[in-house]
Formats: C-alpha cells, sequence, structure tokens
C-alpha cells in the first residue's frame, strides 16, 4: 500500500512539475516573440503583468523562463531533495505572481510542493526498531 501510495504521489508530482515547466516555457517563449514585436514596431504594450503591476515585457521572460528552469531543476534533484524544495518554494513565489489568476497554477504549486516534502520524508533514514530489554 506504501508503495502504491508513494508511486502515486511521484507520478502526480511529474505530471504537476512537467505542466508547470511546460507552461512557463510557453509563457517566456511567448514573451520572446511579443518583447520582439514590441521592439520592431509592431503595435504591442511591451508590458506584462506581476500582480497586476505593469514590468517590462524582457523582466517578465526573464521570470517565467526562470520559473521553468527552477521546476525543472527541483524535478532533477533526486540526490539533494532539500535543494529540490527550496528550488520548488523559490519557483512558486514567482510563479503565483505571474500566473494567480490562472485556476490550475495554484493548484499544481501546491501539489509540487506537497510531493517535494514528502520526497525529503521518503529520503530520510528509517528511525533505528528500539529493542525494550
Amino acid at each position: 500500500m506504501a508503495d502504491t501510495t508513494a508511486s502515486l504521489w511521484s507520478r502526480t508530482y511529474g505530471v504537476a512539475s512537467w505542466t508547470l515547466i511546460g507552461l512557463f516555457a510557453f509563457m517566456a517563449a511567448a514573451h520572446v516573440v511579443l518583447t520582439v514585436l514590441f521592439y520592431t514596431g509592431v503595435h504591442d504594450t511591451g508590458v506584462g503583468y506581476v500582480f497586476e503591476w505593469e514590468w517590462p515585457a524582457w523582466l517578465i521572460t526573464i521570470i517565467d523562463a526562470t520559473v521553468a528552469w527552477l521546476l525543472w531543476f527541483a524535478y532533477r534533484r533526486t540526490e539533494k531533495p532539500s535543494l529540490g524544495l527550496i528550488a520548488t518554494i523559490a519557483a512558486a513565489i514567482m510563479a503565483l505572481a505571474r500566473a494567480a489568476w490562472m485556476v490550475f497554477v495554484p493548484i499544481l504549486l501546491i501539489v509540487a510542493i506537497a510531493a517535494s516534502v514528502l520526497r525529503i520524508m521518503r529520503s530520510r533514514p528509517a528511525p533505528a526498531a528500539t529493542r525494550r530489554q
């Protein structure tokens, strides 16, 4: 039963992480295109939004790419899960600032953080059995 639960969380973590990585990589690529169009004179605002404040589109591109990279980095950290949790939390803060209005982003971030915590808990050695004398 515990192995099945661990496997389910592992798959859920993978789906949540890769969905977020894909979304933010797509958003970064879209903002690269929009930034280029803005600087070539095509009508665009040249801004993006973080918590409804306008920021330059090039900065939004960096934020989106950083979120995607941090989530990928965190997902790949199997040898040091605590480092993965730190990267996931950092990415979650930036992702919420950028996409809190999307219903599924906060849900997927909660799943990714919970799975990162479970990954840490599973990586710790089991406590030594105590014997009664």
